[in-house]
């Protein structure tokens, strides 16, 4: 894996990844640790799809851009792959304040 399938991920599923980790405020840096996230969603998502095998590029940005127009399955799939890549971190999620549903965890 080099620099050119990442790009191709940051692409086509870079606005969607950070829309996710700030809508469900998991414990991830993305300044920090966004390269990494992506290459983790990459391995998941060559184990997934092409049994993997590492694709060319052009296999790899046409399945990227049928993915993206089913946002809606996109946004669940990389929520889960997040979900786990965040699990890396200890705690899943950031604590906001008022958040009733992070009490159980932090008393």
């Amino acid at each position: 894996m080099d620099g050119a399938e990442l790009a191709l991920m940051d692409k086509y599923f870079g606005k969607i990844i950070e829309y996710i980790v700030y809508k469900f405020g998991y414990n991830i840096d993305l300044e920090e640790e966004y390269d990494e996230l992506l290459q983790f969603i990459y391995k998941r998502i060559v184990k997934a799809w092409f049994d993997g095998k590492p694709p060319s590029l052009d296999d790899l940005e046409a399945k990227l851009k049928s993915m993206r127009r089913k946002r809606s399955k996109l946004e669940v799939v990389l929520s889960y792959l997040v979900s786990i890549y965040a699990k890396r971190n200890g705690t899943i999620y950031l604590k906001k304040y008022g958040d009733r549903r992070d009490e159980r965890y932090y008393w």
